[in-house]
């Protein structure tokens, strides 16, 4: 069994030895120079890299400020649409609403109105009919 574990340790130590000198070869193959050339070049990269992320960093930080204020104006002015929908419903429905008053204490003259609006409604669809016909010739 010793002999065994020489023969394993003695395996180990001789493998060992040759992986030794196998980095050593490749150590000395390349130069110290060119190793520190490596390294500085690595560390301006890392500079340059921390220089953009900061800048990256900042423009996202900027970009969301400008998003949240865009998304405030944006709500503010969708509700003002939103009002200004209901205010013109509101102004559609009283104009119908004296118009059915006015129709109900003049028929006469909502008749004869009424007969002038048609015209000038066949009108503007016959002219938006032949225009139709010419887009799609």
């Amino acid at each position: 069994m010793d002999s065994q574990l020489r023969s394993t340790s003695q395996n180990e130590v001789e493998h060992l030895d040759n992986a030794v000198v196998i980095a050593e070869s490749l150590v000395n193959q390349v130069k110290k120079s060119d190793i520190d050339m490596m390294v500085q070049h690595q560390k301006e990269m890392l500079t340059r890299y921390e220089k953009t992320n900061e800048m990256l960093i900042n423009f996202n930080m900027l970009s969301a400020q400008r998003c949240e204020t865009t998304s405030q104006d944006f709500k503010k002015h969708t509700q003002m649409l939103y009002e200004m929908k209901k205010d013109l419903d509101i102004v559609f429905k009283r104009i119908r609403t004296l118009k059915q008053r006015l129709t109900k204490m003049h028929p006469e003259a909502f008749a004869a109105c009424s007969d002038v609006c048609n015209i000038i409604e066949v009108e503007n669809n016959e002219d938006t009919q032949s225009k139709d016909d010419v887009q799609t010739s």
